[in-house]
């Protein structure tokens, strides 16, 4: 299929091939919503949250193959529908020389989406242990939960829930983003920070979300999304969706992550980011390259799918940072692997001047996602007013070593 027929395609929403419910939630509001758009799916209950007992739940799972990528493929195709436990935190970047501000999470799902982008680290960070997509229930629960972290300050606050998940690839099913942006426009200091590749933003177009919401696309060049990003609707689509919630409203952040240095990658990307600035005027914009914690690149040659191209460039990677001994770790590691700073530095350079080039691209704020002091300084960004897209304000990053 061509991309211009796979745009004007409608492809039928997802469902899970099968749905395991825990019984604090079997009859749940969300519960039921999800239960009764899949009459056909076959539905098991547990009553332990342990993955272990999830896992042995499934009959899917139970004939995967036993290989790793096998159970994680797998079970792209369950959904877990859970209590709302641990849905509130912050977190803390452990290696303090990645410039990445610590930011509050709303952990609405967990290994939430059913695309299989072949360099996902959530990959690794469920492994087979935890493979099933988890979707929490209990919305008044989490509510409460909310509600008590917002008292605690009289600061804006901003909850991101696309860390763990795509904030939006499953709102078909679980009505969140329906639930919670009113919510949250209705509060004094809560603010809410979507993350996705997903298109699907028609139920949150007539929300009233007083300004209070923050929807964010991660776009790449055409050519990359259709090759490595499986089962992700394509860049145009997602694209006409950011078109539609700025049009309703919603200040619209992009992030174009991660950059792929493939042939002919400088022609592309320009196209890719006149393409972007010429249908969306982006409140910001975060960039980052295609890059691997140190378990996922060690582990490589078992977790990729999509044929050689991949793994030759992962060869020409290199460590960013010298090992180091973090907390609980019992050996120094090396943190995360990527291209040679110096090949960063000229991707981040060609890209910002690409951005640069366009009135919308010019009005927007700039930032790297997870890079190192060097560069951001070697790019020309000030890291002082540190401004990611999941950021409410600008983070003073000067005392990051």
């Amino acid at each position: 299929m061509n991309p211009s027929a796979e745009q004007k395609s409608t492809k039928a929403p997802w469902k899970p091939r099968e749905i395991i419910v825990h019984e604090a939630v079997r009859e749940d509001e969300v519960t039921r919503h999800i239960l009764a758009q899949c009459p056909k799916t076959p539905v098991h209950y547990v009553t332990s949250g342990n993955p272990r007992a999830i896992v042995e739940a499934s009959d899917i799972l139970g004939r995967a193959g036993g290989a790793m990528l096998d159970k994680i493929l797998a079970g792209k195709q369950v959904l877990y529908v859970a209590p709302a436990t641990q849905v509130v935190d912050t977190f803390h970047m452990p290696d303090e020389r990645t410039v990445c501000p610590d930011f509050d999470r709303l952990k609405l799902a967990s290994n939430g989406c059913y695309y299989q982008c072949d360099w996902c680290y959530l990959k690794l960070t469920y492994r087979a242990a935890f493979p099933f997509i988890t979707i929490r229930a209990q919305y008044n629960r989490i509510k409460e939960l909310l509600h008590k972290r917002l008292a605690r300050t009289v600061d804006p606050m901003i909850f991101n829930t696309g860390e763990l998940a795509d904030s939006l690839s499953l709102e078909h099913l679980t009505g969140a983003a329906r639930t919670f942006i009113p919510w949250i426009g209705n509060t004094e200091n809560g603010h809410l920070f979507l993350l996705t590749k997903s298109d699907n933003v028609d139920p949150l177009l007539d929300l009233d979300h007083n300004g209070h919401t923050f929807l964010a696309w991660t776009l790449n060049a055409p050519s990359v999304s259709r090759k490595f990003e499986i089962g992700a609707p394509p860049f145009e689509r997602r694209l006409e969706a950011a078109s539609k919630a700025q049009e309703a409203g919603y200040p619209v952040r992009i992030r174009l992550d991660p950059i792929v240095p493939f042939e002919g990658w400088k022609e592309a990307y320009a196209e890719t980011i006149a393409r972007i600035l010429e249908t969306v005027a982006p409140e910001r914009i975060t960039l980052g390259t295609l890059r691997f914690e140190e378990g996922f690149f060690n582990m490589r040659h078992s977790l990729l799918t999509t044929g050689p191209e991949l793994p030759r460039l992962i060869e020409t990677m290199v460590p960013m940072f010298p090992p180091k001994r973090f907390r609980r770790a019992k050996r120094p590691k090396a943190g995360k692997y990527s291209f040679p700073e110096a090949q960063r530095v000229e991707i981040f350079s060609f890209i910002l001047r690409e951005i640069r080039k366009h009135p919308a691209g010019e009005a927007a704020r700039l930032a790297l996602c997870k890079e190192s002091p060097r560069v951001w300084k070697k790019t020309g960004l000030p890291l002082s007013t540190c401004s990611c897209v999941c950021q409410l304000d600008s983070a003073d990053m000067r005392s990051t070593p």
